[in-house]
């Protein structure tokens, strides 16, 4: 298999998120939520994927590694959840649900990653749209759910 630097970064972002989130099932969230939406800014670097003339992808086929990514990023809203505990700081909710599905959504996207018969930049600027469409509606949701919990103290 190729795997090329936009590829490795793809899976260092997924790993940190995945990281932040489970650290901060422990550890309390500081500030009023802004670092939630700030891990967005390290899918920067894939940005150029979408300049890269050798991709050729049609608009067809943008649009729907976007739906895709939007329907992977259902369940990922619908398992993270924020809570005051006793302390008054507000934690991520503890879930298993979580974890399994980010998991096995990971484990999805790597699989179809081999199936695709396409040349390699294309394949990369179709994968990191579809990273783009659940990871930007999954924060900005969870980002409004921290907002929820953190302005009902």
């Amino acid at each position: 298999m190729n795997y090329s630097p936009i590829l490795i970064i793809i899976i260092l972002v997924a790993a940190l998120i995945f990281y932040r989130q489970i650290i901060s099932m422990f550890n309390p969230i500081k500030g009023k939520g802004t670092r939630i939406i700030a891990t967005l800014f390290l899918l920067t670097p894939g940005y150029a994927l979408i300049m890269n003339p050798n991709a050729e992808v049609t608009p067809t086929e943008i649009t729907v590694a976007l739906l895709v990514g939007c329907v992977f990023s259902a369940p990922l809203i619908f398992t993270t959840g924020y809570e005051r505990r006793e302390d008054g700081r507000i934690y991520v909710k503890k879930s298993l649900a979580f974890v399994v599905t980010f998991l096995l959504l990971f484990a999805i996207r790597w699989t179809i990653r081999g199936l695709i018969d396409m040349d390699s930049d294309s394949r990369m600027l179709l994968f990191f749209v579809t990273a783009c469409g659940y990871l930007i509606p999954w924060k900005v949701s969870s980002y409004f759910r921290f907002r929820n919990v953190y302005i009902s103290k």
